[in-house]
Parts: C-alpha cells; structure tokens; sequence
C-alpha cells in the first residue's frame, strides 16, 4: 500500500490529536492532548515551524504524523496500529532526516517507547543508536488520591482485614503527615484520617514510599529489612507487605515524548 506524505496544513489537527491520545493514552505518564495544548505545545513552539511538521495519509486518511524541530530533536511522532506500521514509520523517519539535513541539524532525536518494534526496526535500519532515556523526577502532589487510582486498576485479596496507618517522615509541605488504609473483605478505603487503634504502623518517608510504589514487592521487602520502612508489630509485616504491594505500578509502561519534557 503507498502511503503519501505531506506538511501539515492549518485544521489538521483534528486528526492528529485523536491519533496522538488513542496512541499513547495507555502509557504512565500520558498528557492528553486537547486542541489548546497541542497549539500550545507545537505550533507556538519555538523552533518548529508548520513545515516541520509531516502528515501520512492513505487516501485522504490521516495515518501518521511527525514534529521535528530544525534542530533534529522529533517532538511527536505516532501511526495509526490499523495501517502498514513499519511502511508509514519508515517513510515518516526518512521524511524526518531529510528535512532536517535541509536545516543543517547535525544529528537527530526520537523518543519512542521500548515496545515499539516498528520503530525501533526501521531506526535500526536507518542508522540510529539507541541510548537511555534522561533521568526523569516525579512529584506526587496527592498521595492517597494516586493510591485509589492505582487501586482502581487491581483486584485485592477478599480475605484481609487490617487498618493500616502510615506515617510518613520528611514529608512535603503539601502532603498529609498520614494516610490510612482500611481493608475490609476486599473493599478498601483509602483517606488521611488519623487511625486511633490501627491493627498496623507504617512507618517512612516519602522517597522510600515513592519507591516501593514504583517498584516491585522485592523493593518491598528490602526497604523493611533495611529499615526505612518500619512495620509494626513484626507479626503482621507479611500481610502489611502484601497490602502495599497492592498499590505498585510495576506493571505499567512508561513513555513521555519529547514535546513533554525539556
């Protein structure tokens, strides 16, 4: 199938914004794209003009598209999953090094989620080295608010009963001193109420709390060991630990474009 290419042209975006959000919005770390936002984002940028902008098409259909700045550094890029994948990147990606070679850029960026094998195929092929993604930092305004979203992605064990305080060491200005978690034959509440007669103390900061929610039960277990998460009575770490594990995201993808950070 022939895929053809050309810049973006003013109204486009109608069909690049829900492009964008379908393919990303399963990612941590997804901002959704309004019309507001992508102006903003994009076409206000400095650096990018509407010439470095490259729409796919497959007969009038939007399938694709790429934002790259003069400078190399590809900002959005994303395709339609129905269509010739490793075709449109390609061509998308060729378009990319073409225009910026035009603009005498001495190299070229594109972040792109690991688990994309159409992408990292047709990069592999075009010559790109592959290279760690920068250090990102997290701030979590609202603890117990991020602990019920994740909550609401799991199924808990129906059999636990347990109200648990946790008590949180050098904390932000911003953050409750205390969150409690009450489980109750697998309805569970999350709040910043001040237990009075809790079954379980927790207690940590919150860098070591941020952790254990973005790694796995081993990190867990480690940081009780280590003592910079503090459960008592000793009798009921294992439950504790399993009640925590509860709220981990260590099994979501994260992936933040270039047009989101720097």
């Amino acid at each position: 199938m022939e895929y053809n290419l050309r810049t973006y042209q003013p109204g486009d975006e109608k069909d690049l914004i829900p492009l964008f959000n379908n393919s990303y919005e399963n990612f941590a770390g997804f901002v959704p794209r309004t019309l507001e936002y992508w102006r903003w984002c994009i076409l206000s940028r400095p650096g990018l003009s509407e010439e470095g902008i490259v729409v796919a098409l497959d007969a009038g259909r939007v399938v694709g598209y790429a934002a790259v700045e003069s400078s190399g550094n590809i900002l959005e890029f994303c395709y339609d999953p129905g269509c010739d994948g490793k075709a449109v990147v390609s061509k998308l990606l060729g378009w990319c090094l073409s225009y910026t070679e035009d603009q005498g850029a001495g190299s070229i960026t594109l972040n792109a989620p690991l688990q994309d094998n159409f992408i990292h195929q047709a990069c592999k092929e075009l010559g790109f080295t592959e290279k760690p993604f920068p250090s990102m930092f997290l701030r979590i305004l609202d603890l117990p608010y991020l602990l019920r979203k994740i909550l609401d992605q799991k199924k808990v064990e129906q059999r636990i009963n347990e109200a648990i305080l946790v008590t949180l060491k050098k904390f932000p200005s911003w953050c409750a001193e205390h969150v409690a978690i009450l489980v109750q034959d697998g309805d569970v509440t999350v709040s910043t109420e001040r237990l009075e007669h809790p079954t379980v103390k927790v207690e940590a900061d919150i860098s070591t709390i941020s952790s254990c929610i973005f790694g796995s039960k081993r990190t867990l277990y480690k940081a009780t060991l280590e003592g910079r998460l503090k459960i008592r009575p000793l009798r009921r770490v294992t439950r504790a630990v399993k009640v925590l594990s509860w709220f981990q995201l260590k099994d979501t993808r994260w992936f933040v474009p270039g047009a989101d950070y720097g």
